[in-house]
């Protein structure tokens, strides 16, 4: 029984990190300010520090959820994602998202990531 938990947090886990990628893309270009400050500002910063997190990325790795080449988009998605806050904080807004090249490669890594899931 307990093995089962143990299973269903980790795909909760899975589900939430999917849930994660999915607040991020190109069709946020096309979106309200409200859609990009709740999908990038909030669910996606909340989520790429914590689903997006090591230790998950080595789970999802051990239960072939996900493969090499994914893990090290996500490490290369939440280090960009990241990096603008600490660096180029002046692109830290609703307008940038629509705008950035740094943004764009955020939305389109992101986008290729959901591209490769096969689970």
């Amino acid at each position: 029984k307990m093995s089962n938990k143990y299973e269903k947090i980790k795909e909760d886990r899975y589900q939430r990190f999917v849930f994660t990628l999915n607040q991020c893309g190109k069709f946020l270009l096309d979106a309200t300010d409200e859609d990009i400050e709740t999908c990038i500002f909030e669910d996606f910063d909340i989520g790429v520090r914590g689903d997006i997190c090591d230790d998950n990325l080595e789970i999802f790795i051990d239960e072939g959820w996900i493969d090499e080449e994914i893990k090290e988009k996500c490490l290369q998605l939440r280090s960009l994602f990241l990096a603008i806050q600490t660096e180029q904080s002046q692109i830290w807004n609703i307008q940038s998202v629509r705008i950035s090249k740094v943004w764009l490669e955020i939305l389109e890594l992101s986008d290729e990531i959901k591209s490769l899931l096969y689970y």
